[in-house]
């Protein structure tokens, strides 16, 4: 028999459906970024910060809120394997716990940009959206989205699409993408030249002229 008059224990309580259909963006092309982006004249007009972390994100895998946060600590140039440091902050929540801690060797227009960029990215730092409205709206007017669907978190997949076609280990995947496993950690994920090596299979060749435009002075986009 039902009792009516007892208190309904989920009264006011909202449970979230689990979403089916949320859109997953596409990667870059290979050939788009060395034919479209990589090349002379892509990125002129951008400014100094956005131009350099433009180009970290393209080799890195990182997220932007991960590049435009690095403190002059986080970049290791004088290191044995130059590399950035994902590091666990007290003043930020990670998305992932494998986000928090990670070393990424720095290979390619990633070196290039971070040998230009030692102390970081003040303007920006800890301002992901204006960084995020800033290139979206420069990559719209110079035509850099390979499709309506592309956005700058593009590079992003488009670093680990590389890496699963290249046969990365998909440990060391998770590793450098900062994903969560279910597998129970050991050992330290390889060493930072095994790290380093696998990352250079997939680096993306530049023209040697790209360097000049790192050093010319940008204007503000």
């Amino acid at each position: 028999m039902c009792d009516e008059t007892r208190p309904n224990p989920f009264r006011g309580l909202n449970f979230k459906s689990k979403k089916t259909n949320k859109k997953k963006r596409p990667s870059f092309s290979d050939k788009w970024v060395q034919t479209k982006i990589l090349v002379p004249g892509a990125l002129n007009g951008l400014s100094h910060e956005l131009h350099l972390i433009t180009l970290m994100l393209i080799e890195t895998g990182c997220r932007p809120g991960e590049i435009i946060n690095l403190r002059p600590e986080d970049i290791c140039l004088s290191a044995d394997i130059p590399h950035i440091r994902v590091a666990e902050r007290d003043d930020r929540v990670f998305k992932t716990d494998n986000a928090t801690l990670r070393d990424i060797p720095l290979v390619g227009v990633a070196l290039e940009a971070a040998m230009r960029a030692p102390g970081g990215f003040p303007k920006y730092h800890d301002k992901t959206n204006s960084f995020s409205a800033a290139i979206s709206a420069a990559f719209e007017r110079r035509g850099l989205f390979e499709t309506p669907d592309h956005v700058v978190y593009s590079f992003r997949h488009a670093f680990e699409d590389r890496m699963k076609e290249a046969g990365s280990d998909f440990e060391l995947r998770c590793l450098l993408m900062g994903h969560d496993t279910s597998r129970p950690a050991y050992g330290g994920g390889g060493s930072m030249s095994y790290r380093r090596n696998e990352l250079l299979k997939i680096a993306h060749p530049f023209p040697n002229a790209l360097l000049n435009e790192f050093d010319q002075q940008t204007l503000p986009s």
